[in-house]
């Protein structure tokens, strides 16, 4: 990246597919998370089993997650104002997390140190599947040229549109990590329902409907990306699931027969989501008409 006069910079509840992080060789946060005592560093799953972290979830395991201080960032984003390039940093929601508070800190403190450089961070109100979405698009300017001014704006107009539409099995690992409201906790617990869930506007998880049944909930998720995605053929598409695989594919078959996008990332949510979302959750995200 060093030819370029920016650097995009992310962290990993981008949940951004490995591929492209490779492909760009592009920094980020590598998010914390800690199950049984150990802390690790989420890569995007280059050194992750999935697998084994969810078998130990559903064996009772209870994982915490964390945040880095500004002195972090100070020193993940020095380096790069010190060879003259500037910084866009890409976030996960403000409402999720005091990460973006964090790193709004260590900026204030290095363009004080660098004014002649531009350190820009974005709060792109959105998380896993719907940032990556986000970032598939800034990342597709920043290697056509674009300038840092561009990919900013293109990141401000459709961040309204990046749609998350997902469902939990169990509501009360979004609640215990303070993602989810107690009343909006309480839908899926009546009469066995299953919570559609999404990110609103401000970048925070809110219950959306509920419908009878798992098989209603992946035709629920389908349709959402079928009747309201912006420009499918030229935008990405992301399916996540948290060790579910067999209604994953079966909810990318349904969209898949319907509308064609111009990429699609199938993966696992991480670990760092998934300590907050629990096994059997499922996702799709996409530019929709809003969120």
């Amino acid at each position: 990246m060093a030819d370029r006069k920016y650097v995009l910079v992310t962290d990993s509840d981008s949940e951004l597919p490995l591929s492209l992080v490779q492909k760009y060789r592009m920094p980020y946060v590598p998010m914390p998370y800690t199950l049984k005592g150990q802390e690790y560093f989420y890569d995007f799953g280059e050194t992750t089993d999935f697998t084994d972290f969810y078998a130990q979830v559903r064996a009772g395991e209870m994982p915490t997650t964390s945040t880095f201080p500004p002195q972090y960032y100070v020193d993940l984003w020095r380096p790069y104002l010190e060879q003259g390039q500037d910084i866009l940093h890409v976030s996960f929601s403000s409402q999720l997390s005091s990460a973006y508070s964090f790193l709004c800190t260590a900026a204030q403190e290095l363009r004080e140190e660098f004014p002649e450089r531009q350190l820009i961070t974005f709060d792109t109100k959105s998380i896993s599947g719907g940032m990556a979405v986000l970032l598939y698009g800034a990342l597709k300017l920043w290697d056509a040229g674009a300038t840092l001014q561009q990919t900013v704006q293109w990141l401000q107009e459709n961040t309204p549109h990046a749609t998350h539409v997902f469902t939990v099995d169990d509501l009360n690992h979004l609640y215990r990590g303070g993602r989810l409201s107690a009343s909006s906790a309480m839908v899926g617990s009546m009469l066995k329902l299953k919570p559609i869930l999404v990110v609103d506007d401000e970048g925070a998880i809110k219950a959306a409907d509920k419908v009878m049944g798992r098989q209603k909930a992946i035709h629920y998720l389908a349709n959402a990306a079928i009747t309201r995605a912006v420009d499918p053929a030229h935008n990405a598409l992301v399916v996540l699931h948290a060790d579910c695989e067999d209604d994953a594919r079966k909810l990318l078959w349904l969209v898949n027969d319907k509308v064609q996008f111009a990429e699609v990332f199938f993966q696992y949510v991480g670990p760092v989501i998934g300590s907050h979302c629990g096994p059997g959750t499922l996702g799709i995200c996409f530019l929709g008409d809003k969120r």
